[in-house]
């Protein structure tokens, strides 16, 4: 039985009654919801059907913010690896550490230890910018405030500073260790966000439009 627009309505004010707020997740629940009624005449009234998918609808948005929140931590360190195996992620790598190691003719270590700080701290909170810019995408789409999340790796590291600084000013092996791998992480971070921001607000405009 194919639904009016009048009762996909139903089923998505339903979907806002149950505090399915994220847009991408309830378009995809309006979808499954809508396409098992339909393909099902063995069900009676919607209203009827919908109570007895709450548990499936709580435990679908559970699992699909998630699933969100994981693949983009996979995609982090994907993106991480590629620094050593992929061309031109390689030659980015070299370039910075050449600019590292000159650099450091011209400043003490403890000079050098701030500035990857600062560098870190700037590529932390990089995605600032886009949080306030698409303040109104964050709030309702899952995939975009999920998005923004793969700086949180990078920033344990920003945090973790104050506790070992003076660790890392004493010993230029283990700080270049520890700020090579921060910095390379939020290098990854801020890739991944630019290669798929374009994409989710592509899909936002669409459910909104």
């Amino acid at each position: 039985m194919k639904l009016t627009p009048e009762k996909i309505k139903i089923v998505d004010d339903f979907l806002i009654n149950q505090n399915i707020k994220y847009l991408d997740i309830r378009s995809e629940l309006l979808d499954h919801l809508v396409t098992e009624f339909e393909e099902h005449s063995n069900y009676g009234l919607l209203e009827d059907y919908l109570h007895g998918k709450i548990k499936f609808i709580k435990e679908f948005a559970k699992k699909q913010q998630k699933t969100i929140h994981w693949t983009y931590q996979k995609q982090l360190w994907v993106q991480f690896a590629k620094f050593f195996f992929e061309l031109k992620y390689i030659l980015l790598l070299a370039v910075l550490i050449s600019l590292g190691y000159v650099l450091l003719q011209y400043v003490t270590l403890k000079t050098f230890t701030f500035v990857c700080f600062f560098f870190l701290a700037a590529l932390v909170l990089y995605p600032l910018f886009y949080q306030i810019k698409y303040s109104k995408a964050v709030k309702k789409v899952q995939s975009m405030q999920s998005l923004f999340t793969v700086t949180s790796l990078p920033s344990v590291f920003l945090y973790m500073f104050n506790v070992v600084n003076d660790i890392l000013i004493e010993n230029f092996v283990l700080g270049l260790i520890y700020f090579s791998f921060a910095i390379v992480l939020g290098i990854s971070a801020v890739i991944i966000i630019e290669k798929d921001r374009k994409r989710v607000l592509k899909k936002y405009y669409q459910l909104i439009g």
